[in-house]
């Protein structure tokens, strides 16, 4: 009897578990606390996405300093598929570094002035440093050299170099560009716009996206030969994919859409605010940017597919140009509009998945070296990489050298034996 019991006890506390289990499956989100939370949370937060993302551009730059060595001793596939391998990293450090910016913005809540001063600032220093470089520096030595045409010698260098008729490198312009769209989206004035004025205020995005898309026309406008763009223009250029910048504000999106359904669930904004720091949320997230990200690599692949077919339909191969390498050039611009880069993202989705958009950290210190070391360490790479390719060029000049001076040698001895015989 006393087994009957003991049995019955057991099915009856089963059943309940499963009641129970049952029940935390269908509660809403408007119900999770820190106390019914889950116990899951990712590692990883905007610091380590950081590391890696530094770790990556140091990676790829290896990739670089192997193609220029490659290049200088004339045997593009000295290293075989090494370059490209350690290149292709590249495609992970933006989004990286993106996604990070993003929780710092999101975080931050009342902070977004000192983001939009730091991106904004960063920008501007990043600007004037590349006047001053190309003023100062490439013009002034090209004019030494060729007076009176040096701007024209070194623009049409740096149009030769990179071949797409411009050159986008200022990062911290996307990340302004974002800050500002999440500003628009999430932040709410306490001043000013008040009531129904709010959606004036929201509408405001419109600007970082019209910039976006400005950005993007005159990359296309330069690279098709359309116009002649000037290199001061190059340091405002947008550096990331559209669908990338996209990508962000789905994710500023996101987030606004929880609050306001909290909001008409009659929850105030202490409890969403509560509800933002639970697991549960910091799941959620992930897997809504994950499922973003896989999304938007395919619409990217679709544009990119339909504008390159589009633009290769639309101008001939010219002639004495193999139809093989035209394909790779017609692929090439149109990549460099930014289309057909968001694919890559797909490979950090793990990363994604592991990520705590809400975790931060009272010492900051970390947050401040972390960009010096990782400066450092590309630093290295390029003096240790460039003082191969030195060596191996005055090595080769030195060869070449010897051997023109054992020919004149010989020439001489030839010589001297002709007039001796004589």
């Amino acid at each position: 009897m006393k087994n009957k019991n003991e049995t019955i006890v057991q099915e009856d506390n089963s059943l309940e578990n499963k009641r129970e289990k049952k029940k935390r499956r269908k509660r809403h989100i408007t119900d999770i606390t820190a106390e019914n939370d889950i116990k899951f949370r990712g590692p990883l937060s905007y610091r380590h996405l950081r590391i890696i993302a530094w770790l990556f551009l140091a990676i790829a730059q290896i990739g670089v300093i192997l193609t220029m060595n490659a290049g200088m001793r004339n045997n593009p596939q000295m290293y075989g598929s090494l370059p490209n391998i350690f290149s292709f990293f590249a495609n992970f450090m933006a989004p990286l570094f993106l996604i990070a910016a993003f929780s710092t913005v999101i975080v931050a809540k009342n902070g977004y002035k000192r983001l939009l001063i730091l991106y904004g600032g960063l920008s501007v220093i990043i600007y004037i440093l590349f006047i001053i470089v190309y003023r100062h520096f490439l013009v002034g030595v090209a004019d030494a050299l060729t007076p009176g045409s040096g701007r024209s010698t070194i623009d049409s260098i740096l149009s030769m170099a990179f071949g797409n008729g411009f050159i986008a490198f200022n990062i911290f312009i996307d990340l302004f560009l974002c800050a500002l769209a999440t500003f628009f989206v999430n932040y709410t004035p306490k001043e000013h716009f008040k009531g129904k004025k709010i959606y004036i205020f929201r509408a405001f995005v419109v600007f970082p996206i019209l910039y976006e898309i400005g950005s993007i026309a005159l990359k296309i406008l330069a690279s098709t030969e359309a116009i002649k763009l000037s290199p001061y223009f190059y340091p405002l250029l947008t550096t990331k994919a559209p669908i990338a910048f996209i990508i962000f504000l789905l994710m500023a999106l996101f987030v606004k859409k929880r609050e306001n359904f909290f909001i008409k669930k009659g929850k105030t904004i202490e409890e969403f605010n509560a509800f933002q720091k639970t697991n549960a949320n910091s799941l959620h997230f992930s897997i809504f940017l994950s499922i973003a990200i896989a999304i938007g690599a395919i619409i990217d692949l679709i544009i990119f597919l339909a504008l390159y077919f589009v633009v290769s339909a639309s101008t001939p191969v010219p002639e004495g140009v193999e139809a093989i390498e035209y394909i790779g050039y017609i692929a090439k611009v149109v990549y460099s509009w930014g289309f057909g880069q968001t694919s890559s993202m797909i490979l950090i989705i793990p990363l994604v998945l592991l990520f705590d958009y809400r975790k931060t950290y009272k010492n900051t210190l970390l947050d401040m070296i972390i960009p010096i070391v990782g400066i450092a360490i590309i630093a290295i790479i390029y003096i240790e990489g460039g003082f191969e390719v030195i060596r191996f060029y005055l090595r080769d000049l030195y060869s070449k050298t010897k051997e023109e001076e054992e020919t004149i040698k010989a020439a001489i001895k030839q010589i001297t034996n002709i007039i001796k015989r004589r």
